[in-house]
Formats: structure tokens, sequence, C-alpha cells
């Protein structure tokens, strides 16, 4: 993680609100769609994530539309299993919250876990990932696809190896 602020390292003001977050020990907050099953939530409650569920807000049966809309509304970040969500026409990332779309193998709890592991990062700077960003996460890296405040998009692949992370970009694109 080190490495990767140092190659490109927050303003003034990001550092600040990273570090207020960290003082107040701010948690992750997830709203699981339906196809999210229940043991994920189950082991994201247990490491300290705030997650609300589809089921809890009697939202099941609702278009994938409607779940989006209601994370952005809720200022959560969606979790799923529903790979629809990385489709740019159907879920553009300017009108979208930060989706993380979880690959959970056969989901075991194990699975599950190396799943979460791949996402410390979200975990230790929540407020960094509140919206304009798809997550593709696996059990063993994860694709970020992310819009920038100037208008361009991009795409960083990460993947942990050897106990550190390593990251490939891919060019910026213009919107």
């Amino acid at each position: 993680m080190e490495e990767l602020v140092a190659a490109d390292p927050p303003t003034e003001q990001e550092a600040r609100q990273v570090l207020d977050y960290l003082r107040r020990k701010a948690k992750p907050r997830s709203y699981a769609d339906e196809n999210l099953p229940s043991i994920a939530t189950t082991i994201l409650r247990r490491r300290g994530a705030d997650v609300s569920t589809v089921q809890e807000s009697r939202r099941q049966g609702h278009p994938d539309e409607n779940h989006a809309t209601e994370a952005l509304r809720l200022g959560r970040v969606l979790l799923t299993w529903d790979r629809d969500f990385l489709d740019e026409r159907r879920f553009p990332l300017i009108h979208c919250p930060a989706i993380d779309v979880c690959d959970f193998g056969r989901s075991s709890a194990r699975e599950i876990s190396d799943t979460f592991n791949c996402l410390t990062c979200i975990f230790r700077g929540p407020q960094l990932y509140d919206k304009w960003v798809k997550i593709d996460a696996k059990r063993d890296g994860w694709t970020e696809s992310i819009r920038h405040l100037d208008g361009t998009t991009s795409r960083h692949k990460h993947r942990v190896y050897g106990g550190r992370i390593q990251e490939w970009s891919e060019d910026t694109v213009c919107a």
C-alpha cells in the first residue's frame, strides 16, 4: 500500500480526510443485494462492516436498477454476486454507487473470506469508495474501474502476491 501512495501521493485534503476516518474508525457501509449469500453478510458483519440487506429493507424481487438507486441514496457500497452490474451500458459509473461484484467460487466460508481479504482497501479507506467505482473482486485479486472528477476513467488490476499488492494500470480513457 505504501508503494501505491508513494507513486500517486494524495492531496493534503485527501490525507486529512483519510486520517479523520481512521481516527473515527470509520466502517464500510454496504448494501447487499439478494444475490449475495447470507454467509457473506455474516462474515462482513464479523469483520465490523455495517451491512444492510435487500431482505431487511423488504426489497426482494426488485430490479437491479432499484438496488443500485437505493445503495446510492443510502450512500452505501452495493455488494453483489450478480455480474450484470459490471455492464457499463446498463450501469454507467457516472450514475452508480460504488459496486463490488464478488466472485466467491463455490461460496464456501473460506472462499468468501478470501474474496473479502482482497478488498481490505475498502475496509481501510471506505470513504474513498462512495461512488463512481466498480470492483470485480475474486479470491486472488480484483479489478477497479474508476470515474475521476475530471471525467476520465481508469482501470487498475490488483493481486496480492507474496504478501504485497501488485497493480497493473490500463490507460485512462476519456468519458
